[in-house]
């Protein structure tokens, strides 16, 4: 239908965003748009600050299956423009996985074309009784009913619906169908909102696929200065040494560089036995058809493709071919390249599901599961582990329990916590938190789990810090002092800029330009450090939605897995209970959160 554009409010006319929401009533079938006021758009910036606002109007303490639950699409004030790196979305609901506040971000051109669509945000509620897929067409869109899409995989999906036209598809696969609960929302070929499960909320709604393509040029408030800033935020990004490993080797460049530091697990995290260099980005592009591509405004071309068995399928990120690699013990790159083609294809998380691939072997290793069934996904060098992915991603057999994630299952078998690599129901990312301590209290007290992306403190203290913003690289071993904790602090605050805004993170351009671009884009005056004071008070509100929720304190917390020396390296790598305690009452402390309580133990 066309828009009427019927607002409760005065429409503002505002720059850097349309202040046009779409509102989607899956239930009722109706559909319409609205606006919000603008002290409200300044105040949340966009993407996850302005998704965390609408999620406490429209969502809250419900079943994150019920009709309530929203699904909260947003793009930010820089999305659609020409900035560096900025064409992205965030998606935010209740998570079915950790049961808090869920949020995810994603690249691709899906961000892009829907603010060329003229909208800013779309907020699903509902839930649909036959499956639907929602089309948006430069300012008029409709739900059509397609069953004939439910129960394809995430290739196949956008392949069908690209033949109807110029679309950038956002869709589930079949473990979204399932209500996996780490299932993940996929665009544009095998680009992922892959974290805290959002993709089995988007399958409980019954909706398939949301496509979108967009031709309107984005307003800013100073054109001139605006493209000038573009220009330098570009140059600075490119003259950076660590972009150009990213051209060359995308974001597998990790395994060549991390291993240094001791920052890639094996062995379930147990230890460092593995031969690295089996995995080496290096090795991988001079063994493999490799390409790269870039996502919608970005100047580096992270994303790579990979010839494989005739096909030409997304090749694996670093996180990937860490979780599928040395953390299972797994020496083979075919092996991963299969995987996670797989993984992609059914709509899962590639970490948690390779986390979980890898807790389950540690746990018959270590005598803690006897089942035969589940023992054979391993047989033969892993040979049955596609087989396994499918099970889980379609709920049969053994997977049906996997698929509700590793602390559930876990925990179902009587397996201690601290063997677990969960934080809040979240699988823990392969930046391992013995290389950088203070990356451990990020995963302890991020509002969505165990998170490497809402503070990336294992580039802070390698040299990629901010002392202007209070951003200051530190002994990577060191945490237990409030110079340490402020800046751990600030860091997050620093990301939800970026998730805001939205910026891909591999893009690291001064920030005072950033702020500048969102100064010229959209008219509302800020430094770099009233940003980050803003993102403070986004995690603030985060808090605030998880307590609503049911988080507690005791839950923002590190398994001793992830904590124990590795045996030969230092033994300052480690962190006892003590130390963490101690760390977290401070960071309580200068956060304002009131007193911290440890869990019993």
């Amino acid at each position: 239908m066309s828009d009427p554009y019927s607002s409760k409010r005065t429409v503002i006319d505002l720059r850097g965003f349309w202040n046009r929401l779409l509102f989607v009533d899956l239930s009722h079938r109706e559909i319409w748009t609205d606006s919000l006021s603008e002290d409200l758009w300044e105040r949340y910036i966009g993407g996850v600050g302005l998704g965390a606002y609408l999620f406490t109007k429209y969502g809250g303490n419900f079943d994150p299956f019920s009709d309530k639950n929203p699904i909260i699409i947003t793009t930010g004030p820089l999305v659609g423009t020409a900035f560096p790196n900025s064409g992205r979305h965030e998606v935010v609901s209740r998570s079915p996985l950790t049961t808090f506040l869920g949020e995810s971000n994603s690249g691709g051109r899906f961000g892009f074309e829907l603010k060329r669509s003229g909208l800013d945000g779309i907020i699903l509620t509902g839930i649909s009784d036959v499956p639907v897929s929602i089309f948006i067409d430069d300012g008029e869109f409709r739900i059509e009913e397609t069953p004939e899409l439910w129960g394809l995989d995430i290739y196949q999906t956008q392949d069908a619906i690209r033949k109807r036209g110029n679309y950038s598809v956002m869709c589930i696969g079949p473990a979204g169908e399932k209500r996996v609960l780490f299932s993940s929302i996929m665009n544009d070929e095998g680009r992922a909102a892959g974290r805290t499960g959002l993709g089995a909320v988007m399958g409980s709604k019954r909706v398939k696929a949301i496509a979108v393509h967009g031709k309107k040029i984005v307003e800013v408030n100073d054109r001139i200065e605006y493209n000038r800033a573009v220009k330098e935020a570009s140059k600075s990004i490119m003259e950076s040494p660590v972009v150009s490993g990213f051209r060359s080797y995308g974001s597998m460049i990790w395994m060549d560089g991390g291993i240094g530091f001791n920052d890639i697990p094996a062995n379930y995290f147990m230890d460092r036995s593995f031969q690295f260099d089996d995995l080496s980005s290096i090795k991988f592009h001079e063994e493999y058809q490799v390409s790269s591509y870039n996502c919608a405004a970005c100047v580096i071309g992270c994303g790579r493709t990979v010839r494989y068995n005739g096909l030409t399928v997304d090749g694996p990120e670093y996180e990937t071919v860490a979780a599928l690699g040395p953390l299972l013990g797994n020496t083979s790159f075919q092996n991963i390249v299969e995987w996670n083609h797989e993984i992609n294809r059914l709509g899962m998380d590639t970490i948690s599901t390779g986390v979980i691939i890898s807790a389950i072997r540690h746990f018959l290793k270590a005598g803690l599961i006897d089942d035969a069934a589940i023992g054979s996904y391993y047989s033969d060098n892993f040979s049955g582990i596609n087989r396994m992915i499918q099970d889980i991603a379609m709920r049969n057999g053994p997977g049906n329990a996997i698929a509700d994630g590793l602390y559930r299952y876990a925990t179902s078998l009587g397996i201690d916590r601290d063997l677990i690599a969960t934080v809040k129901g979240l699988e823990i990312p392969l930046h391992d938190p013995r290389a950088f301590k203070a990356q451990g209290i990020v995963y302890a007290t991020s509002t969505r789990g165990a998170d490497h992306m809402q503070g990336d403190m294992y580039q802070i203290d390698i040299g990629g810090d901010h002392p202007d913003i209070g951003i200051v690289a530190g002994d990577r071993f060191s945490i237990d002092s409030d110079e340490r904790v402020r800046t751990i602090i600030r860091t997050q605050d620093f990301r939800q800029v970026y998730n805001s805004l939205i910026i891909c993170y591999y893009a690291q351009p001064d920030p005072d330009l950033i702020a500048r671009a969102y100064s010229l884009a959209t008219g509302f005056s800020a430094s770099i450090r009233d940003l980050v004071d803003r993102g403070s008070e986004i995690i603030n509100l985060k808090r605030k939605i998880n307590e609503d929720l049911g988080l507690r304190p005791e839950e923002d917390w590190l398994p001793v897995l992830v904590r124990k020396p590795i045996e030969g390296e230092p033994q300052e790598s480690g962190t006892t209970d003590e130390e963490l305690i101690s760390v977290l009452q401070r960071y309580y402390r200068l956060r304002g959160w009131g007193k911290y309580r440890p869990p019993q133990r």
